[in-house]
């Protein structure tokens, strides 16, 4: 029976005027996979449709239909767009993986009500998420040309290997990146891998990384610093890797640090949101850079807790890293926010501003301190009004800060997702600014008087 069921399928393999295709499939069933897959068309054929409910990692196969015959000229479009699922506004973020389209080229169509591309294009991994390209990085370095802002799909031609191509709007950070880079400093005995709490879905332990104060008595200084409280900021991910490699090296500045002051690191507030590939930003009911009020998520609390503990009576320092909106204007840039209604604070950061385009002056990212928003009384942006809600139940991590009586300084600071003035944003590019961060922060703490 075996045989006959074999030779029957040779034969038909033979007598078919096609050769067989794969099926393409597309799917975001792996960490920071996010995908809506609203169709696909392998050829004259097409599966799923607009009407159809997809679950939030989906995986959509194309077949073909049982009226048509498929074709290998035919144009294999796909047409997807970013999962939302609890985010309250329309947000650009995608990371997704192609399957089974080896040898062919694939359009890759996303709604046209919003833009879903930065300056140089959708970013490429051909293999399995290890390195990334941006779509547009040639053109741009060439002549400068910028991925047009109203186009809302690319293609992709697929050679014989590629039977693992992903394609996201930035570049994807997740726990097996963090991993990897801390595991350089595993062995070592003045640092403490630590558990700030479980995330809010208690699948994951949020992590916290400390270098601890070697001097003696109480540390001058805690320093604090966290980031993606926007689950897909991920551009703000590599920065913190450099403050930590500078706040580990043999540089003067940093032994100092190491002498003088307590610091912690919390690279994913969101971990869930993270690892889970959410957008994070504008989450309902509100997200967790929001959160600093009501407590709603178990980092924020456990975050606060241990800040009031740890910190009382020491001066206090805060940096909270982020990425801004999707491009063009300060959106291509590196910039930070001064201090919230807080005029004592007012010449820590100007120090800070003066010191950083010093020290990033030869950086491959250019810090043009002529872009930051300084703090405001009142307005849309930077002001207490712009993150306390209309009842004043909401408070970003900055503002909370702020109110604490130790506050020293607190800053955001805003990293491009791929384009800062005239280079595109890479994992070792982000490094050597964070590293520049630390170095500009260490310099103005030793400034400080007694």
């Amino acid at each position: 029976m075996k045989l006959k069921i074999a030779f029957l399928l040779l034969l038909l393999a033979i007598l078919s005027p096609f050769p067989v295709q794969a099926e393409i499939r597309v799917d975001a069933d792996f960490p920071g996979g996010n995908v809506k897959v609203e169709s696909i068309d392998q050829g004259a054929s097409r599966t799923g449709g607009e009407d159809e409910v997809m679950s939030p990692n989906a995986s959509v196969s194309a077949q073909p239909s049982s009226n048509q015959e498929p074709t290998l000229s035919g144009a294999n479009v796909v047409c997807v767009r970013p999962d939302l699922r609890d985010t309250k506004s329309n947000y650009f973020y995608f990371y997704f993986r192609v399957t089974g389209a080896e040898n062919r080229t694939v359009t890759f169509k996303f709604p046209e009500k919003s833009t879903n591309f930065g300056a140089v294009g959708p970013n490429v991994s051909v293999d399995g998420g290890k390195t990334w390209k941006y779509l547009g990085e040639k053109d741009y370095y060439a002549s400068g040309t910028k991925f047009p802002a109203d186009q809302h799909e690319f293609t992709w031609s697929f050679g014989p290997n590629d039977s693992d191509v992903r394609f996201a709007f930035g570049t994807p950070y997740t726990q097996s990146n963090w991993d990897e880079f801390m595991a350089q400093y595993r062995a070592r005995e003045d640092v403490r891998f630590e558990t700030l709490c479980r995330s809010r879905l208690d699948k994951r332990d949020v992590e916290l990384f400390r270098v601890p104060y070697l001097g003696q008595g109480k540390p001058r200084f805690y320093l604090a610093f966290t980031a993606r409280h926007h689950a897909c900021e991920s551009s703000a991910s590599p920065v913190m890797e450099g403050m930590i490699s500078f706040c580990l090296s043999d540089a003067p500045e940093a032994q100092w640090l190491r002498q003088n002051a307590e610091i912690v690191f919390i690279p994913f507030m969101d971990k869930d949101g993270v690892e889970d590939g959410d957008q994070g930003k504008n989450r309902s009911p509100h997200d967790h850079n929001r959160d600093y009020v009501q407590e709603l998520y178990p980092s924020v609390k456990a975050f606060k807790a241990l800040i009031v503990k740890e910190s009382e009576g020491i001066p206090l320092v805060f940096m909270d890293l982020h990425a801004p909106n999707i491009r063009g204007g300060n959106n291509e840039f590196y910039y930070s926010h001064g201090p919230i209604e807080m005029e004592k604070m007012n010449p820590i950061w100007n120090r800070f501003r003066e010191k950083l385009t010093e020290n990033q002056k030869d950086g491959t990212l250019k810090y043009e301190s002529k872009r930051d928003v300084p703090g405001r009384s009142d307005g849309k942006y930077n002001s207490i009004r712009s993150f306390t809600g209309k009842d004043g139940n909401l408070s970003s991590s900055r503002v909370w800060i702020q109110g604490l009586p130790n506050a020293y300084f607190a800053n955001c600071m805003e990293f491009g997702y791929s384009l800062c003035g005239n280079a595109i944003i890479t994992p070792v590019s982000g490094r050597e600014l964070g590293r520049n961060v630390m170095k500009t922060l260490a310099e103005i703490l030793q400034e400080a008087k007694e």
